[in-house]
């Protein structure tokens, strides 16, 4: 039996923190998860039930019968479509759709000066049964965003019901980036990536599609403020299975919003504050037509984004003994939020990669750790672990029963994938390094800890 004792909280590292930006007065409460469940906002739907402002209805299932909801306001001629959480696993908009309905309850000047121009839909989680299980797919293991042609998942049928019966001139289709994402060739995060999605392969730009770039350079000017040098563009290759390609190519001027990461923000509570204040001037630049002055500059100055250009963790230069002496970086997986299974990601000559936290290990030696066998009780305290640490026991083997962890340090119990004479990729992130003067950091489930302080050196962030 192979079983994973983490008994700590996620570390949060000083030096990566950054001052994330404002949050606003209408952010809805106990929504700052890494993962959002449709548990989590079924109290805020029903608060909108129950607020004549809105109509709140239910416009299908999911494949496992959960309710998919439509909430609409305005009495306009233009009409604008929202959808959150396509994708199971990517939560960050869906607190932020809560959060702007929360503002249009209660900022009634601000709601007057549209909702007479403007009809808004949202459908918030498109697939909670993805959100359930905290996994990009829906049940059928169908990804919802590649089946607009063929439409075998209800959640698709459900988004391609709603946009032919809404017919909307505005689609906001709102998505989660992987964390390695930089906003251009620099070593800043993709916190935001903006894009209006080709038609056809020729990624022709026809008045729909031009719409969408110019009210993109709008939104540009909200990330410029709140997270500058941290937006980028995403990739417009046309793909005819998804629902945003798909969408521009029926005549509805779409853009896709991707949150991402943003340092020290596990929960993306940075993506979401900037979601938040981007619909809020979508919706006032629509209902205005302010959108209309805005030439293509600003949209094409937005930089590519560039997908795997960060690392968790990159140690520098780390020595390798054996038959063959050599150098070499590691980098390391911390796969966050949750960490269950931090692993090696890559090793080599990394420079190329931008890190969350880097390591220089150019007078460091590389050790495997050894496995510490239960053979009876073991109550694991702080200082006992420490002292099996600088020993180099680095995980347990034996009956999970024996062993009694009592540390805030990361524990692995009967880990089969710790390297051994050199580190490999895939493998767990289980080793020490040993410096030339006798210090020692154990590297246990991505944390670096120097044992003779017993100091943490990284967290699990970004």
């Amino acid at each position: 039996m192979r079983k994973l004792l983490i008994a700590m909280v996620l570390f949060s590292t000083a030096a990566l923190s950054a001052q994330l930006p404002p949050a606003s007065q209408y952010e809805v409460s106990d929504l700052n998860k890494a993962q959002i469940r449709q548990a989590d906002i079924l109290p805020y739907l029903e608060r909108v039930k129950q607020n004549p402002l809105f109509n709140t209805e239910q416009v299908g299932r999911s494949y496992e019968g959960r309710p998919i909801y439509r909430i609409s306001i305005g009495e306009g001629p233009v009409t604008v479509l929202m959808w959150s959480q396509m994708h199971g696993d990517e939560s960050t908009a869906t607190p932020a759709l809560f959060d702007l309905i929360n503002k249009i309850s209660q900022d009634k000047d601000w709601r007057q000066g549209w909702e007479n121009r403007l009809t808004l839909h949202m459908l918030p989680m498109l697939n909670p049964d993805g959100a359930e299980l905290a996994q990009r797919y829906n049940v059928q293991s169908v990804d919802i965003n590649r089946d607009a042609k063929d439409l075998q998942t209800p959640e698709g049928r459900v988004l391609m019901e709603q946009a032919k019966a809404l017919k909307p001139d505005f689609g906001f289709n709102l998505h989660d980036q992987g964390r390695f994402y930089s906003a251009g060739p620099n070593p800043q995060t993709a916190t935001i990536s903006l894009l209006a999605p080709a038609y056809d392969e020729q990624k022709s730009i026809n008045q729909t599609r031009k719409r969408a770039m110019q009210l993109i350079g709008v939104m540009k000017q909200v990330g410029d403020k709140l997270i500058p040098q941290k937006m980028g563009r995403y990739n417009d290759t046309y793909a005819h299975r998804a629902f945003g390609d798909t969408l521009s190519g029926m005549g509805i001027s779409t853009i896709l919003i991707e949150s991402g990461a943003y340092p020290g923000d596990l929960n993306r509570q940075a993506a979401r504050r900037v979601n938040l204040a981007m619909l809020e001037t979508s919706l006032e630049s629509i209902a205005s037509k302010s959108y209309l002055a805005m030439d293509l500059g600003p949209y094409h100055d937005i930089p590519m984004n560039e997908r795997e250009a960060f690392r968790d963790v990159i140690i520098q230069d780390l020595q390798i003994q054996g038959e063959h002496q050599y150098k070499l970086d590691i980098a390391l997986d911390l796969d966050l939020p949750d960490a269950n299974r931090p692993r090696i990601k890559d090793v080599g000559d990394l420079s190329p990669f931008y890190p969350f936290f880097e390591f220089d290990a150019s007078d460091w030696q590389y050790q495997p750790a050894k496995a510490y066998q239960l053979t009876s009780s073991l109550k694991l305290t702080g200082e006992r672990y420490l002292e099996l640490l600088k020993q180099g026991y680095g995980h347990f083997a034996g009956e999970p029963e024996l062993l009694d962890s009592q540390t805030g340090f990361p524990v692995l119990l009967n880990e089969q994938s710790a390297p051994a004479e050199k580190p490999q990729r895939n493998q767990r992130a289980v080793f020490f390094m040993q410096h030339k003067d006798g210090r020692k950091i154990a590297v246990i489930n991505g944390l670096l800890i120097e044992l003779e302080s017993g100091t943490l050196l990284n967290g699990y962030n970004t």
